[in-house]
């Protein structure tokens, strides 16, 4: 991730529904999607196509007592013009492969159960639900579906 990606960045990261549909803030400006480059640079991978990144995936590590796992956590965004053409199961089966080949096989995703596209991607890339689990999350209880 790169400060040129920033317009990219802020295309994905700024889009509303996206967000929603992620339960992460909606970025409001580039400037925004600076920040985030220079803060997450080393956790998160960008999906690039030709010079354009077209998606991110990000590592989180989810802290919450009740919560019965201790492993890292991924979630991930596509820019709309680009969902529906394979590139992000490609991307997350690539990542799931070379995690496996480092020896990181606890890897799991997060996803609100109601999106269904981030479903259908997860379990095309071989990831298995193990089940909801009601979080307080940007302070609003939610149910977020755990992949492993």
């Amino acid at each position: 991730m790169r400060e040129e990606d920033a317009e990219d960045i802020f295309e994905i990261r700024g889009d509303r529904d996206t967000a929603d549909d992620a339960g992460v803030p909606c970025m409001e400006s580039i400037e925004e999607a600076k920040d985030y480059i220079s803060y997450n640079y080393e956790d998160s991978v960008v999906i690039v196509l030709g010079e354009e990144v077209i998606g991110l995936i990000e590592g989180y590590v989810f802290r919450d007592p009740d919560f019965p796992f201790d492993s890292p956590f991924l979630g991930y965004y596509m820019k709309k013009s680009h969902r529906r053409k394979g590139y992000m199961t490609e991307a997350l089966s690539e990542l799931k492969k070379r995690m496996a080949e480092k020896g990181d096989t606890d890897l799991m995703l997060w996803i609100f159960p109601e999106n269904e596209a981030s479903r259908r991607v997860a379990i095309k890339c071989g990831w298995t639900s193990i089940g909801c689990h009601l979080v307080d999350f940007n302070c609003f209880n939610t149910f977020l579906e755990f992949f492993c």
